[in-house]
C-alpha cells in the first residue's frame, strides 16, 4: 500500500512538474500565430462565418491558459451592407488549467475594449446573426451529446466591455439606433450565485432625434441556466434630450425596484417616474409575453399639476393659449401597449375647470387607426383664440404658416355640456368625428343653443388647394336677443330666427383666415326690434328736412324699430359681405338696400331705403301723409358696432317732387314744343272757313311732309324728356 501510495504522489507530482515545466516551455517553442489559419477555419466550423486575425496573438499557460487576440474581423452575411459584422480589437480570455483535470472550467475575465457592431435586419425579417446563432445551437447540440452529460462545471470570474459602438437597423420598422460607449462590468458568474451587473451607454436615434444616457444597476439570476433569467433591476436611470434640439431634459428613473422575469416572460416594474422640463409622470408598468410580438405592457398613470403652455412654448417656441387656463394641468387614467397598439381607458384630464373624461382605443399607432370616445363639462373657445402678445410671439415663430396635419384614421364622438365663445354659451352639445388622413370630418354637431337648436358639419382637408374648410351652418328657431347680447355685450337685435352658413375658407391657417373665406349667409327673423337705430326717427328727420315747419322731435325714449320680418340674403368673397336681399318689413314701415360689410376689418359701407307704409300713433303730424311710399335714403358707414348714418337730403328731395317734376315737366315740354314749331295759323283759318261755308260738314286736308330740321328738334326733345 505504501509502495502504491508513493507511486500515485510520485505520478502526481511529475504532472504538476510537467504542466510547469509546460507553462514555461511552450510559449517558447510554440507560437500560436503560426496557427492563425487552423484557428480561424476551427471558428468557421462552429459559426459558419469567415475570421480575420489580422493582429498579434499573445498567450500564457500557467496558471492561467491566457489567450488574447488583436485586430480581429468577422464579415458580413451575404445580401448586407458593409463588411464586417464585427470589428474588435482586442479581446481576452483565460482559463485556468488545474479545475480541467476535474471536468470543471474556471474562466477568468473576458475582457472585450473596442468593438464596432453592426446589426441589421431587413424588410423580409432576416438578421446578419442570426446564422452564427443557429450555427451554435447546432454545435452546442452536438457537444453536449457527445459529452455524454458532464457533470463539470462552469465559472467566469467576469465578464468586462469596454468602448464598445453598435449600430442598429431594422427596415421593418424603420428603427435606427447608434450605440456608443457601451461599457459592462459583471460579477462572477456560475449556476448558483445570481451575478451583479452595471451597464451604462449613450443611445442616439437618429429618426427621432432621440439622445440619452443609460444606467442600470442589474442582479441577474440563473445566467447559466435553462430556466431562464430573472433580472432584479435595482436602479435604471436615463438621462438626455428627446431630441437634439430639445431644450427641455428627460428624466426616466425607477422609483421602486423592479423585475424581468425571462423565464415567464414577463415585466414588473412597480413605480416608474418619467420627467420631461416641469411634466412628471409617474406609473407602474406590468407586461406578458415581452420578447414576442404579441407583448402587451399595461399601467396606471399620473401626471401632476405643472403649466402645460409654458410647457408647449419651450417645446415648440409658441403659446399654445394666451392666459393661465392650463396654468394647472394635470391628468390620470390606465394605459395599455401592444406591438402597433395603444388603449387608455378611465382617461381623465383637468385644467381650470375644466373636466375630460374618456376612453381611447388606437389599433394601429403607425396608421393612427382607432376610435374614441370623450365627455367634457365645460370648453372655453376663447382661451385658445389668443392675444396680441402671443400672436406677435407665435408669427415671430413662423406657426402662422401652412400646417401639414395627419389627423389620422380615427372615429369618435365628444360630448361637452357647455361650450363659451365669444361671449355666447351653447349647451349639450355632441360632435361625431372621423378622421382620413389629411382630412377631418365633423359631422353632425348638434346643441341646444339659446333655446332653438343648432346643426352643423365642419369638413376639413389640409391637402386641398382651396376649399381647405367647409363649414355648413343652420341654427333654428334661435332666441336672437340673448344671443347678440352676450356677443356683443348689449341687446342690438330682437326676435325668433333662423340662421343658415354655407362658407369656404381656402387658407384657414393663415394669420387672417377669414380673408380667403366664401360663401353665402342667410338669415330670416321674425317679431323682433333692433335696437340703436329709430327707423321713424329717421323719417322724422327726413320730413323736418322737406318741411323746415315741421319740427323733428327730440324723444327720450329708447331708440328701436320693431318688425315683423328681417331677411339677409348675402354672398362672401375675401372676407366681405355683399347683401342681395336686405328686407324688413312690419305693418307701417318696410326696408330695403345693399350693403356691404367688411367682416376682415368689421366695417360696413351702403345705403338703406326705409319706407313708410301707413302712419302709425306716435306720428301725429297730418304732414306724413306725404312721406307715405316714399323711400328715404340712409347711408351707412364706418365700424361695424357703431356705423356713422347719415340720410341723403339730395335724393330724398329728388324723390318727395318727383310727382311735381313729372308735371313741370310735361308743361315745360308743351311750352317748348309751341315755341320750337309754332302755331299752324293757315290750318285754323282753314278749318273755320270750312266750318263756315259747309256747316256740319268735315273737309279732309293732307298733312305735310315733315322737314329734316323738324326731324331734329324731335329728337332734341326726346333726349330731353326721354
Amino acid at each position: 500500500m505504501k509502495k502504491l501510495v508513493k507511486w500515485i504522489l510520485r505520478i502526481t507530482i511529475a504532472l504538476v512538474l510537467l504542466v510547469v515545466i509546460a507553462a514555461f516551455v511552450l510559449p517558447l517553442v510554440i507560437d500560436p500565430n503560426d496557427y492563425k489559419d487552423t484557428i480561424a477555419n476551427k471558428v468557421k466550423d462552429q459559426i459558419g462565418r469567415e475570421i480575420h486575425l489580422d493582429g498579434q496573438i499573445e498567450w500564457k499557460v500557467f496558471p492561467w491558459l491566457a489567450l488574447t487576440l488583436n485586430d480581429v474581423k468577422l464579415d458580413n452575411e451575404k445580401g448586407f451592407k458593409g463588411k464586417s459584422l464585427a470589428e474588435i480589437q482586442k479581446l481576452t480570455a483565460r482559463v485556468k488549467i488545474m479545475p480541467l483535470l476535474s471536468k470543471n472550467i474556471e474562466i477568468g475575465r473576458v475582457a472585450l475594449d473596442g468593438a464596432q457592431i453592426n446589426l441589421q435586419i431587413t424588410k423580409k425579417g432576416n438578421s446578419n446573426w442570426q446564422s452564427i446563432l443557429t450555427n451554435l445551437n447546432n454545435g452546442g447540440s452536438d457537444d453536449s451529446t457527445s459529452s455524454g452529460g458532464s457533470s463539470g462545471q462552469l465559472n467566469i470570474a467576469g465578464i468586462d466591455l469596454k468602448n464598445i459602438n453598435l449600430n442598429y437597423t431594422d427596415l421593418q420598422t424603420n428603427t435606427k439606433a447608434v450605440v456608443t460607449q457601451f461599457n459592462l462590468a459583471t460579477g462572477e458568474i456560475n449556476k448558483t450565485s445570481p451575478v451583479k451587473l452595471d451597464a451604462s451607454l449613450h443611445l442616439n436615434m437618429p429618426d427621432t432625434g432621440l439622445d440619452v444616457d443609460i444606467n442600470a444597476d442589474v442582479l441577474a439570476k440563473n445566467l447559466l441556466s435553462d430556466s431562464g433569467i430573472i433580472a432584479e433591476l435595482n436602479d435604471f436611470v436615463v438621462k438626455g434630450k428627446l431630441s437634439t434640439g430639445s431644450v427641455m431634459p428627460l428624466e426616466i428613473s425607477l422609483q421602486k425596484p423592479g423585475v424581468i422575469d425571462l423565464a415567464k416572460d414577463t415585466l414588473n416594474i412597480p413605480e416608474l417616474l418619467v420627467a420631461l422640463g416641469d411634466a412628471h409622470i409617474a406609473t407602474d408598468v406590468t407586461g406578458k409575453n415581452i420578447s414576442k410580438t404579441t407583448s402587451q405592457i399595461s399601467g396606471a398613470y399620473q401626471v401632476g399639476a405643472f403649466d402645460l403652455n409654458e410647457f408647449l412654448k419651450k417645446m415648440t417656441g409658441a403659446y399654445f393659449v394666451t392666459n393661465d387656463t392650463f396654468s394647472d394641468f394635470s391628468s390620470s387614467g390606465q394605459w395599455a401597449m401592444g406591438a402597433n397598439s395603444m388603449k387608455l381607458s378611465g382617461l381623465k384630464i383637468n385644467y381650470a375647470d375644466t373636466a375630460v373624461t374618456g376612453d381611447a382605443n388606437i389599433k394601429n399607432l403607425e396608421k393612427m387607426q382607432g376610435d374614441f370616445k370623450l365627455h367634457m363639462n365645460t370648453f372655453n373657445v376663447d382661451a385658445f383664440m389668443g392675444n396680441e402678445e402671443t400672436a406677435s410671439s407665435n408669427q415671430e415663430t413662423g406657426s402662422s404658416a401652412t400646417l401639414d396635419i395627419d389627423f389620422g384614421h380615427l372615429n369618435g364622438s365628444l360630448a361637452i355640456d357647455k361650450l363659451l365663445a365669444s361671449g355666447t354659451t351653447v349647451e349639450n352639445l355632441k360632435i361625431t368625428v372621423k378622421t382620413n388622413g389629411p382630412k377631418l370630418v365633423m359631422s353632425p354637431i348638434k346643441a341646444d343653443f339659446y333655446k332653438g337648436l343648432l346643426i352643423s358639419a365642419i369638413k376639413v382637408d389640409t391637402k386641398a388647394q382651396n376649399n381647405k374648410v367647409i363649414i355648413e351652418h343652420n341654427m333654428n328657431k334661435i332666441h336672437a336677443g340673448p344671443l347678440l347680447t352676450d356677443l356683443a355685450g348689449s341687446q342690438l337685435l330682437t326676435g325668433l330666427g333662423d340662421f343658415n352658413v354655407d362658407l369656404k375658407i381656402d387658407r384657414p391657417f393663415s394669420d387672417v383666415p377669414l380673408k380667403t373665406a366664401h360663401g353665402s349667409i342667410k338669415y330670416t327673423l321674425k317679431d323682433g326690434a333692433i335696437y340703436g337705430v329709430d327707423v321713424f326717427g329717421m323719417m322724422q328727420k327726413g320730413l323736418s328736412m322737406l318741411y323746415p315747419e315741421v319740427k323733428e322731435d327730440t324723444a327720450d325714449s329708447e331708440k328701436k324699430t320693431s318688425f315683423a320680418l328681417m331677411q339677409i340674403d348675402a354672398d362672401m368673397n375675401e372676407g366681405v359681405l355683399t347683401t342681395n336681399t336686405l328686407k324688413l318689413e312690419s305693418p307701417y314701415i318696410k326696408v330695403g338696400g345693399k350693403l356691404k360689410i367688411d367682416l376682415v376689418n368689421m366695417t360696413i359701407e351702403g345705403t338703406i331705403e326705409p319706407m313708410l307704409l301707413d302712419i302709425p300713433e306716435q306720428l301725429v303730424s297730418d304732414k306724413y301723409k306725404k312721406l307715405l311710399n316714399l323711400a328715404i335714403p340712409v347711408t351707412l358707414s364706418g365700424s361695424l358696432l357703431e356705423p356713422k348714418i347719415s340720410i341723403d337730403a339730395k335724393k330724398l328731395l329728388l324723390a318727395s317732387q318727383k310727382e311735381r317734376i313729372d308735371k313741370e315737366k310735361d308743361k315745360l315740354k308743351g311750352k317748348l314744343m309751341d315755341s320750337l314749331f309754332g302755331k299752324d295759323k293757315k290750318k285754323d283759318d282753314a278749318s273755320k272757313d270750312g266750318n263756315q261755308d259747309n256747316p256740319g260738314s268735315e273737309k279732309k286736308e293732307e298733312k305735310d311732309p315733315e322737314s329734316d330740321k323738324d326731324k331734329i328738334k324731335k329728337k332734341l326733345l326726346k333726349g330731353i324728356f326721354g
